[in-house]
């Protein structure tokens, strides 16, 4: 074992107690978080006062990590405008990320299973976030229809367009299908690069590794004459953007 691996295995150990207790705050931040989303409920039908609730959860978690976050490309963005933001998916942190740094007012699209989990479950719920099934396409065409209503009420959608976490860091192949919501609503698509979020937690890890983060959002691409045909045409369009990442870890697989 070389002195840098043994230096960096002490650290790991040194720092496990630490992320322990980050874990268990995380779980009771969820409970008093996930309560003030319900309650919020009562009194806001929009589901506007639920999502500030997860929004604040999220600050507030990824506060505790200490992990440094620098972002770029909001000046690209009109505070007056609604975006489909599309961030490629390498951590559950991304999730932290959206809600902490869209500085908009959206709902996200989400896998139905975290629906089901109590309290986060039903504060995604009543904040009118959207569950998708994947393995069910009736289902997910609704999801499409739930989240083309909130576009037309004037609010913003998040979606990530890989449709689950990457394995190894590298973006995957985008759902085409997703690209109906802005080819049907005339919204356009908001390219969104996380970087650093898969060394900083890795899918199925709870340890955190201390890495400094990256959001860049980039100019917005509208879909012009896109059709519904044309939605692989678009979503290759997208993917190329993100996948141009100086990061190696983020290159299209």
């Amino acid at each position: 074992m070389s002195p840098v691996e043994a230096k960096h295995i002490l650290r790991r150990l040194l720092l496990f107690p630490y992320q322990l207790c980050i874990l268990l705050l995380f779980v009771l931040l969820a409970v008093f978080w996930g309560l003030g989303s319900c309650l919020a409920s009562l009194f806001d039908a929009s589901g506007n006062k639920s999502h500030r609730c997860l929004t604040y959860w999220a600050k507030i978690n990824l506060a505790l990590t200490g992990l440094r976050v620098q972002i770029e490309g909001l000046e690209y963005l009109d505070p007056k405008q609604r975006y489909i933001f599309m961030p490629n998916h390498a951590s559950f942190l991304d999730i932290l990320l959206a809600f902490a740094y869209i500085p908009f007012n959206f709902r996200i699209i989400t896998k139905e299973k975290i629906f089901c989990i109590p309290l986060m479950g039903w504060a995604l719920k009543w904040s009118r976030q959207i569950p998708m099934d994947r393995a069910n396409p009736r289902k997910g065409l609704a999801s499409l229809r739930q989240a083309l209503n909130l576009l037309q009420e004037g609010i913003s959608i998040v979606v990530f367009p890989e449709g689950t976490r990457t394995l190894d860091g590298k973006i995957k192949d985008f759902k085409a299908t997703l690209f109906i919501l802005p080819i049907r609503s005339g919204i356009p698509v908001v390219p969104v690069r996380i970087e650093g979020t898969f060394a900083a937690l890795k899918r199925g890890s709870i340890l955190l590794n201390p890495v400094p983060l990256k959001i860049t959002f980039y100019r917005p691409i509208p879909a012009g004459s896109f059709k519904d045909r044309d939605r692989w045409r678009y979503a290759k369009k997208v993917q190329e953007v993100l996948s141009s990442s100086p990061d190696p870890t983020l290159s299209a697989s």
